[in-house]
């Protein structure tokens, strides 16, 4: 049976190649993550427009993040990486869902306020 060499077996070129190999996979695992996550966010600014909802809910925003520290501890991930990691895809997600909703997006209440109503 052909066993395949653990990292003790492995030269130090052969070990470094298969982690490379891992990351790559890893990535695209992430990449197909993060198309789904995509999906949802469309979901969401063709929903949000009905219900008269914002692309920026701050509390939303604020409970996503707590969230994903939450994980991110318990799966011992930077929290400094998770943090900058999904504040660009927060970011993103809400420009991405303004855009979709273009002028059927509901104003949220800070930029009201700011405009006088």
């Amino acid at each position: 049976m052909n066993k395949a060499p653990d990292a003790r077996e492995m030269s130090p070129q052969e070990e470094m190649a298969d982690v490379r190999r891992t990351i790559d996979g890893l990535d695209d695992e992430i990449v197909a993550l993060f198309a789904k996550r995509q999906r949802q966010i469309e979901r969401a600014a063709r929903v949000k427009p009905l219900l008269g909802v914002p692309a920026l809910v701050q509390e939303r925003v604020d409970e996503v993040i707590a969230r994903v520290l939450g994980a991110a501890r318990r799966e011992g991930l930077s929290m400094e990486l998770a943090l900058k990691l999904w504040s660009a895809a927060i970011e993103w997600s809400i420009q991405y869902e303004e855009k979709l909703m273009g002028d059927k997006a509901p104003r949220s209440r800070d930029e009201s306020a700011e405009d006088g109503g």
